[in-house]
Formats: structure tokens, C-alpha cells, sequence
């Protein structure tokens, strides 16, 4: 009844006569979406489909929005520069194959500029994520119950089912961000010991790593490359020189491997702890226009030019048209205003 209720109500509220009301109240504001795995069955883990990313972009092309580039976004925030009404703009994150080889082509097939973050170890083919093997150890260990015995703790977990292994994943993810980044492989082989499965050395199908080829063909077609660290590992947890490593050798790879990378940084995680002044530090000592998070809301007029500029919030992109439609207008922008009140 509620989904049916929010169904209903939803696109009312997104009309044109309350959306014209509502920027006389809360002046302009952008959301920024994040685009992470493509799915084509969701009990192997969280994700869009092709489809659906389709269908969002347009919804907004047939309701008069504007897509606009990060770019184009962060420079106007810094200068005080007015942009199109009904901005929206796209990121991606991380260098999986399907992101390049089918959701950028279908952001190319709406003229929709993207800004992809890489894990330039990722592009370099000598890792997959380490939170993409807690995913694949969850999705594909034969057993219900899992009873993980970390150093300092033990962890019984149920996956017997889709939505129970969805939140297994999520529990196992944030444990592990709590832990010191250098212990992340000891972490693994202890859900690997528990789950009965070894993670296997290269990419399973669904984790497949994109290359520099393929960024290098999307770059001339007009995506733009930025950096999401080298290893993705969570920068707050680690010794000052390694985070520091992480964020530089990562842009270095992309000045050697691309002609048009953007300097800007994708946080690992990216939630309100994962990085702090230290990286803030680093990132302007390195010239940096600015930083995105993945902590929810939309880009506004700046107050603190230095703070905000790095820790641009950002959306993940809804896996129901209703919920887009909710985060794309002013809907969200005015709960997350009135939630700060």
C-alpha cells in the first residue's frame, strides 16, 4: 500500500507548477548520481540494469532536464557562475568492464556527459575490489549460516536467503572498513575460511576489470576519467604516507595513460568517515578542483569553499523509477533540508 501511495504521489509533487514553486524556496540545487555495477540478476548483489539506466535518463530528457558534466558543476559552485535549471549530473565508480562496455555507451546514446572514477589498480589488472570479493564469497558459498571468527571478534551471519545475504554483505563491508586498510587480505581469508570457498586469483565473470584501452576510446568519445584511488582501500584507516600514495599514484596513472583526466577525487566508500583534513590536505597540495563523497544530497550554493568543494555529496542512482524521480527533482532536496532543521 505505501509503494502504491509513493507511486501515485511522487510524480503529482514532480509536477511542473510544484516544482516551479518549490525553487522559490530552496534555490538551486543539483544532484549528482552514482552509477556502480550493472546487474542483469539481482540475487548476485546490488546493482542497476541496463534498462532501468535507460529509462532514467529518459525520464529526464522527456521532463526537460539538463544534463551537465561534474566539471561543469564544480566550477560553478567555486565561481558563483548560474547553470541550466534542472542540472543532473553522473558519475561511475570503480572500472568494471560492463560499466564501459554497455552503461557508458547507453550515457553516449543520450548525448549525457559521465564522469567514470577508476581504481587505477583495477584498470592495471592487478586487483578486483576487496569489497566485490566479500560480495562474490556471500553470493557463492554453499552454506546458510556463516560463523566468521575475526582476530577480535566472531560474526554469525544468515544467507539463506537473497535479502539476508544482501545484508550479510553490507555488515561484512562495514566491519571491514573499520579494521586497519593493511589487515584487509587477513579479513578476507578468514570469510573465505569460513564461507568454505577460496576467492579466485582473477575476476570472476560478473567483476570483470575494465583496461586503459577501453578508458582511452571512451575518453576521445567524451567520458571523462578521474580518479578513485589505487587500491580502494578506506584512506581514514591508514598510515598518512600509504594514503597519500593512494591518491597520488592513482592521478599519476591517469596523466600517463590519458590525455583529458579530471582532477577531482572519488573518496573509497566515500562515507562521512572515510576520509577527513589529512586527504583534504593532500588533494589541494595536489591541485585539485575538489572531491566527491557518497554522502547523500545535492550539490548547493558553497558556504565553506574548502570543506565542501571536498566532500561533494552524491546519490546512488535509485533502483526504482519512483525513487529517481523523488532524488532527481526537488523532493529530496527539500527532506534532507528539512532533516537538518
Amino acid at each position: 500500500m505505501k509503494n502504491i501511495l509513493k507511486k501515485l504521489t511522487i510524480p503529482a509533487l514532480a509536477s511542473r507548477p510544484l516544482t516551479t514553486l518549490a525553487s522559490h524556496f530552496l534555490g538551486p540545487h543539483i544532484p549528482v548520481f552514482l552509477v556502480h555495477q550493472l546487474v542483469h540478476d539481482k540475487k548476485y548483489g546490488y546493482g542497476i540494469t541496463p534498462d532501468h539506466l535507460r529509462n532514467c535518463l529518459r525520464y529526464l530528457v522527456e521532463h526537460g532536464h539538463n544534463f551537465i558534466s561534474l566539471k561543469e558543476a564544480i566550477l560553478a559552485l567555486k565561481h558563483g557562475t548560474s547553470l541550466p535549471k534542472k542540472s543532473v549530473v553522473f558519475t561511475m565508480d570503480d572500472g568494471y568492464l560492463e560499466q564501459m562496455t554497455i552503461a557508458a555507451p547507453i550515457f553516449l546514446e543520450f548525448e549525457c556527459p559521465v564522469t567514470f572514477f577508476v581504481i587505477t589498480d583495477m584498470l592495471d589488472q592487478k586487483l578486483w575490489p576487496w569489497d566485490a570479493k566479500i560480495s562474490w564469497l556471500i553470493n557463492n558459498s554453499p552454506k546458510q549460516r556463516l560463523t566468521i571468527d575475526f582476530d577480535d571478534e566472531t560474526l554469525r551471519l544468515d544467507i539463506s536467503g537473497n535479502d539476508k545475504k544482501h545484508h550479510a554483505r553490507y555488515l561484512l563491508r562495514d566491519y571491514i572498513k573499520e579494521t586497519d586498510s593493511e589487515n584487509i587480505d587477513h579479513s578476507l581469508a578468514q570469510i573465505a575460511a569460513a564461507a568454505g570457498i577460496s576467492i579466485p586469483e582473477s575476476p570472476p565473470d560478473l567483476y570483470k576489470t575494465a583496461n586503459w584501452d577501453l578508458a582511452r576510446d571512451l575518453e576521445n568519445k567524451g567520458v571523462s576519467f578521474a580518479p578513485h584511488s589505487k587500491t580502494h582501500r578506506i584512506l581514514s584507516k591508514m598510515q598518512a604516507t600509504t594514503s597519500r600514495q593512494e591518491i597520488e599514484y592513482s592521478w599519476k596513472r591517469l596523466n600517463e595513460e590519458l590525455n583529458q583526466q579530471l582532477a577531482v577525487f572519488c573518496y573509497p566508500t566515500g562515507k562521512r568517515f572515510d576520509f577527513g583534513p589529512r586527504e583534504i590536505s593532500i588533494l589541494k597540495e595536489n591541485n585539485f578542483l575538489g572531491a566527491v563523497s557518497t554522502i547523500p544530497g545535492c550539490l548547493t550554493s558553497l558556504e565553506n569553499t574548502d570543506l565542501e568543494l571536498f566532500s561533494l555529496p552524491r546519490f546512488d542512482l535509485p533502483e526504482s523509477i519512483t525513487d529517481f524521480i523523488q532524488y532527481c527533482t526537488w523532493i529530496e532536496h527539500a527532506k534532507i533540508s528539512l532533516s537538518l532543521y
